[in-house]
């Protein structure tokens, strides 16, 4: 299939043309001093790129791969049938090109010949059958299976009442094939998440090592080793299939937070670092950081804090409104976070299709959230018991963000105790488990669809719906919403979605994230978009200089 025919495919499944002019507008690549350093004709093989991690990810199993920290690395180490380009357009990977049916049911891949995973043995279609029957394997446990349930016979195989995925068939050596129930809008950008990597199934199933610490795929990079909570080092591999990567090696230093990240870079300890908040306006204007570059990215992100609906006093809707209404959101971005964020009003981010700028949202009015906690039955507060906030960051303004929320609150009647877990994997285990009633927490968008926001964060079966709400209308418009093949009509119902939940008030939405990172002079390549951190190639990247003076690790 030549590639004028693969972009009618893509239109015509995915998004019509005025969504593709959104896209090209709002995740446009970075500002010209990235793009005129992708355009350096000096490339320089060698070096050691040290980037910081917040935090120790779960696992680097794709299937398992479920946080930030994991994703960022995972998509290192794997491959998948396709990957985005810096507009965020799926584009070939693995598969060199594909084409579906008129009806959007069928889609064939044709994989590239010759790419091999790190251990040696080339990838076949047979490959792909194994990792994404896996993926949807109950025994597996992935929390992201429900993303492929509608290839044909994947609930028969969830269920156990099939012993394969019957839409899942490797046709012969290089073409995978695979047919859906009912056409699924999101597919291309679905098959390029993290999660959708390919992985050798004699790796995964040996018993002496857990796959998840010891990952074997087909990326730019290979793994090294990793040293819970403090360093995971890859090593560039040589016979990637699109030409080694330029780097040598990436090494990710785990548990910094934000400020610590920043003196390590200054001290040229690492090539990249956010910026603190608190810091924004010093960078901004102090010249000592004149000889870095600073590059900033609105992102496919929101932050909010959660409530448990299924908990009192939270399964009352008026008590989860007055908490939205006693919320000076503005001044937490403006005072707190020096602005380097967007207020959030729904819960779509600008940037993603079908984010609708005339939704207001709740607003700071304390009066308001008093006569909603009276209609409710806790008339300044009395009868509510304190409610824990719970929250782990390693941002420095994640203490000062919770202290004013506990202000706000306490302001209508409200006592709240600020709970700190200690790290990200207690964390989870705790939203896991439904133990806060409150908590904060963020979500940064795999692909740029309004389907991974609302399906993941919302729908009724979701694992990744932390507050456990639970709508069946909900379920119903988003299920509808994954299969509509006409762009606005599926924006309206994505729209329709939004408001319901707003009004039902299960979470507070406080902001979205900005990209704004600075990097060491000498880095050339970096390709942001606004899916974020996760998805820079680290492959593209490479160093003026004749490496750095860091030596490659053992």
């Amino acid at each position: 299939m030549n590639h004028k025919k693969l972009l009618r495919y893509r239109f015509a499944l995915c998004f019509n043309v005025a969504a593709l002019f959104m896209l090209l507008y709002l995740c446009a690549p970075l500002a010209a001093s990235a793009a005129s350093q992708t355009a350096a004709p000096d490339k320089r093989f060698g070096g050691t790129y040290t980037r910081p991690l917040l935090g120790d990810p779960s696992s680097l199993d794709p299937a398992h791969a479920t946080d930030i920290y994991a994703s960022i690395v995972v998509n290192q180490l794997f491959d998948g049938l396709v990957q985005f380009d810096s507009h965020l357009n799926p584009i070939p990977a693995l598969a060199g090109f594909w084409e579906a049916s008129p009806d959007g049911l069928t889609w064939t891949f044709y994989l590239r010949k010759g790419v091999k995973f790190h251990h040696g043995r080339e990838v076949t279609a047979k490959d792909f059958v194994y990792s994404f029957t896996r993926l949807l394997d109950p025994a597996t446990k992935s929390r992201v299976a429900r993303r492929f349930k509608h290839i044909r016979g994947a609930e028969a195989f969830r269920s156990q009442k099939g012993s394969r995925v019957e839409g899942l068939q490797a046709l012969d050596r290089y073409t995978l094939q695979i047919t859906l129930t009912r056409p699924y809008t999101a597919l291309l950008s679905v098959l390029a998440m993290a999660n959708m990597k390919v992985v050798p199934r004699e790796i995964v199933e040996q018993t002496d090592k857990p796959f998840g610490e010891h990952p074997v795929g087909t990326g730019a990079f290979s793994f090294r080793k990793w040293e819970r909570n403090q360093r995971i080092v890859l090593d560039a591999y040589k016979a990637y299939h699109e030409g080694r990567p330029y780097l040598d090696q990436v090494q990710f230093k785990i548990g910094k937070q934000d400020a610590e990240m920043l003196e390590a870079f200054l001290r040229g300890e690492l090539e990249e670092s956010m910026v603190p908040s608190s810091k924004i306006g010093e960078i901004q204007n102090h010249p000592r950081y004149r000889n870095y570059v600073h590059l900033r990215k609105p992102l496919l992100h929101v932050l909010y804090i959660g409530f448990n609906t299924q908990k009192p006093p939270f399964t009352n809707r008026k008590v989860r409104q007055a908490f939205n209404y006693a919320i000076n959101k503005e001044a937490i971005v403006r005072e707190i976070r020096n602005g380097n964020a967007n207020v959030a009003y729904g819960i779509l981010p600008p940037g993603m299709p079908g984010y609708d700028p005339t939704i207001k949202g709740y607003y700071y009015n304390p009066s308001r959230a008093r006569e909603l906690l009276a209609e409710a039955g806790y008339s300044d507060g009395q009868g509510l018991p304190a409610i824990d906030l719970w929250y782990s960051t390693k941002e420095t303004t994640g203490q000062r963000e919770m202290e004013a929320y506990r202000d706000d609150l306490a302001a209508i009647g409200v006592k709240i105790n600020i709970r700190k877990a200690k790290d990200w994997p207690t964390f989870k285990e705790l939203l896991n488990a439904g133990t806060p009633a409150m908590f904060r927490l963020a979500w940064h968008s795999d692909i740029p669809d309004p389907d991974n926001v609302f399906f993941p964060l919302l729908f009724s079966q979701s694992r990744l719906n932390r507050t456990f709400y639970r709508n069946a209308k909900i379920d119903k418009v988003i299920e509808q919403a994954r299969g509509q093949r006409d762009y606005m009509q599926r924006i309206q119902l994505y729209r329709e979605v939004e408001r319901r939940v707003l009004d039902d008030a299960n979470w507070i939405s406080q902001h979205h994230r900005v990209f704004e990172n600075l990097y060491q002079p000498y880095v050339r390549g970096i390709e942001v978009t606004s899916a974020g951190i996760q998805y820079i190639p680290m492959k593209k990247v490479w160093l003026q200089r004749a490496g750095n003076q860091r030596a490659s690790q053992p």
